[in-house]
Parts: structure tokens; sequence; C-alpha cells
């Protein structure tokens, strides 16, 4: 998604996702209600939603973000946040063969270049994005990150050492995979970006882009 305006498709989403009744939709988020509407963090800032549109950092976001929460509103399950269990690569998930090529050069690919300097940046990552270290799995060094409340996404790195270069995967939750596959690909994505930012920005502040 770039940056063209999506004003009608975020309007259209929001009715359906506000069908369910605001109280309903608030714990299915889950958000907390404020006189600006229901609050969350998304993409690692504060977001703020009411039928009348989407706020990211007080700016109102007609772009691709906005899509991407507006869909994961009127699609996110009612039932309570569970700590995955078992995470699937993106080409496991059923229907995702059209989008695997791009899916590795736009989620993974990019990161590999950053992965030494994730690993030095990732707790003031863990802020950004309420990030939390794993361990037991694959890979040099491993985190969960919630792009969006309920959608965890789990990023396994490799170090470079002298017989293999850096390699960055991104998994989902077995129990999550509630969005369009093709949305789910785009939060991946801008989810890798915001990394990025990070990592080349280091110690400034990281406010993420507004594609």
């Amino acid at each position: 998604m770039g940056s063209e305006n999506y004003g009608s498709t975020i309007r259209s989403y929001l009715d359906k996702a506000f069908s369910r009744g605001t109280s309903r939709l608030k714990e299915a988020i889950p958000a907390e209600l404020t006189d600006r509407g229901l609050m969350f963090k998304a993409f690692g800032r504060i977001c703020y939603v009411s039928e009348q549109g989407i706020f990211l950092d007080s700016l109102e976001e007609r772009g691709a973000k906005g899509v991407l929460i507006s869909i994961y509103l009127s699609h996110v399950p009612d039932a309570d946040m569970v700590i995955p269990s078992s995470w699937k690569a993106f080409r496991d998930i059923p229907n995702t063969m059209p989008y695997w090529g791009a899916f590795r050069s736009n989620v993974e690919e990019p990161l590999v270049p950053f992965v030494e300097r994730i690993f030095s940046l990732r707790e003031k990552l863990f802020k950004y994005l309420e990030g939390r270290q794993v361990v037991d799995m694959p890979g040099d060094f491993s985190f969960i990150v919630f792009p969006l409340p309920k959608l965890p996404l789990l990023y396994i790195f490799y170090l470079p050492d002298e017989e293999f270069p850096a390699e960055a995967k991104c998994l989902f939750s077995s129990e999550y995979p509630f969005m369009p596959v093709d949305a789910l690909a785009d939060v991946a994505e801008h989810t890798s970006r915001l990394m990025i930012e990070l990592a080349l920005k280091g110690d400034e502040d990281v406010r993420g882009d507004r594609r």
C-alpha cells in the first residue's frame, strides 16, 4: 500500500467494526475508552479510534496504516488474547502462495543488513512495539512484537559469522490468523519498516512513517 488517501475504505471498515457496539469493540481490541475515542497502541504509536476516523499521535490516518488498523478492528475476535504456543511461517498460512515472494522481499530480506543493529537496540524496540524477548527458539536471538494488540509477530534473527550471513524470519501465531492474508503481510511489512527506521535513527525518537 502506498501513500494514497483511503478515507472511504477506512470508513467502510469502521462502520463494520462499530456495528458490534462500542463496548464490545473496546473489549475485543482491547482498548481504553477516552473522550477522544477508543485508545490503544498501533504500530508503536498511540491510536485513537471513533466512528469518525483513526488518529495516530493526534493526526488523522487516511493512508495504508489506517486501512490495516480498520481491517484489524473489523476482524478482531471477541476472545481474550492468549500468549501464542505455536507459530507458523507466512507460507504455511492457507491462501498465501500469491504473496510468498513479496513477503520475503518486503518483510524479511530488508532486515538482513540491520540484524546486528536491531540486536543492540532491541530493548528500545520493545518499548515501541510492546515487545518481549523469547527463548527456546532457533536463531541467535528472537522476540515477539505487537504491531496491533492481538496480532503478535515472532521475529527470529541469525547474526552473521565467518561461515554464514545474517538472516531474519517473521512468523505468525497459529492461533491468530484472523485478518485477510494480504493484510497480514502488510502489517508485517510496516513492522519491519519500523525496525529498520529504529536501526537507522538509533537513539533518536522513532515516529513511524505515514505510508
